[in-house]
């Protein structure tokens, strides 16, 4: 069977870790990698209770798969060859039931559930309902809970009242850039003719709390996933956009990962080994080659004069007003440190100083492998200046 690049990269970082071929901290970084890239992003959907969370990701599953009871805890919903249902009791045991539904004789012991569910689609994104408890201040713990166990997140709320507003506060900005607000329940605002002003209202509150605010009409956007030639209902109810920019999030953060694989492999892979590397672009001007020399001012001196030189051309295109080719800046700066690293490695066991500036440089590579994330045209001029700032502190070792 023919794999594609995606498989190629995940098999390749996988060689890579097991190998040994990657340094200690590469490793650790590459191991987490792997981790994203081999399970399902884990999506969580929380609020407090009778707040549309079951109803959400049964219209995100696109079928009413899910009936859980308010006072179940969490549950979360995963990938199996057929419908199943474990509960973790409050004692510690566990019991299953073929199919969905979950007795009402076991409701009273149950402290969460793992719904397993033959659809495809959870094979690469699964879900968690979260329930935050009435009390407040059992609240802030049940959140930082849930946010140890998720990749992206889906707060459900029909007002998102100033009491949810300040627990959200608590969130790190990591996790609200992952975040979306479900206005549940939007049909309810629409028959009482405030659902414009409820969300000119929210605007500023959410605007640096979360990626996106989306009404949604649950109930109605769910009848649109199961019936057929319902189209603009879907559309209408807000459950197509919120669904899409879900997808599009998860993506994102998959391609993240990715690109992170690549850099590791390109950066760290051996000749001769089977490793993906990453594409590279047509028009895109390969890095200056650094040139090894034999006394350490000549290679001190030499390093400093490749690193000035591709950061000025770089530089150049930034200062001519063009619209930065972010990905090709990104792919120049990590071979230019690439090329440095090489380099410096040779010398570094019989020069410290030499040993030094490795240790910077390899601190700029982790830098950069940040900024391909990032993919903007503020992260391309990052990456510049992380060579600018290596240039400066080797010349200020050289001085020393």
């Amino acid at each position: 069977m023919t794999q594609t690049l995606p498989d190629q990269i995940i098999g390749g970082l996988q060689s890579a870790v097991q190998s040994g071929q990657l340094p200690f901290r590469q490793r650790a970084h590459g191991t987490e990698i792997l981790a994203h890239l081999t399970s399902p992003v884990q999506v969580v959907v929380l609020g407090r209770p009778n707040s549309g969370k079951t109803t959400l990701i049964n219209m995100l599953l696109g079928g009413e798969y899910l009936c859980l009871p308010p006072e179940m805890e969490s549950a979360e919903v995963v990938h199996g060859t057929a419908p199943r249902v474990t509960l973790r009791l409050r004692d510690g045991r566990s019991q299953s039931f073929g199919g969905t539904q979950i007795p009402a004789s076991a409701l009273e012991a149950a402290q969460n559930a793992v719904i397993e569910l033959p659809l495809e689609g959870l094979k690469t994104t699964s879900y968690c309902e979260v329930s935050l408890p009435a009390e407040p201040t059992q609240q802030y713990g049940v959140l930082q809970d849930a946010l140890a166990h998720g990749q992206v997140f889906i707060w459900c709320s029909e007002a998102f009242d100033a009491e949810e507003q300040r627990l959200w506060q608590t969130v790190p900005d990591t996790v609200k850039d992952h975040s979306f607000l479900a206005l549940t329940k939007a049909d309810r605002h629409i028959m009482k003719g405030d659902l414009a002003g409820r969300m000119q209202a929210l605007e500023s509150a959410v605007a640096d709390a979360f990626w996106g605010l989306h009404p949604v009409a649950t109930l109605h956007a769910l009848k649109a996933q199961v019936g057929p030639g319902e189209a603009a209902l879907w559309e209408a109810s807000g459950g197509r956009s919120l669904r899409d920019a879900l997808h599009a999030k998860v993506q994102k953060g998959r391609a993240a990962d990715l690109d992170q694989a690549m850099v590791l492999l390109a950066q760290f892979g051996k000749d001769g080994q089977t490793v993906a590397h990453p594409p590279q672009r047509s028009d895109a001007r390969p890095a200056p080659a650094l040139q090894q020399a034999a006394d350490k001012p000549t290679l001190m001196g030499r390093l400093q004069e490749q690193l000035q030189l591709a950061a000025q051309e770089m530089l150049d295109d930034l200062d001519a007003g063009k619209i930065p080719d972010t990905e090709g800046l990104l792919t120049r700066c990590s071979a230019t440190l690439n090329a440095l690293t090489k380099s410096l490695s040779k010398e570094s066991a019989q020069d410290p100083e030499a040993a030094e500036v490795l240790a910077d440089a390899q601190d700029g590579e982790e830098t950069l492998m940040l900024l391909q994330v990032e993919q903007s045209p503020t992260a391309a001029e990052d990456a510049v200046v992380v060579l600018l700032q290596l240039k400066k502190e080797m010349g200020a070792r050289a001085l020393a």
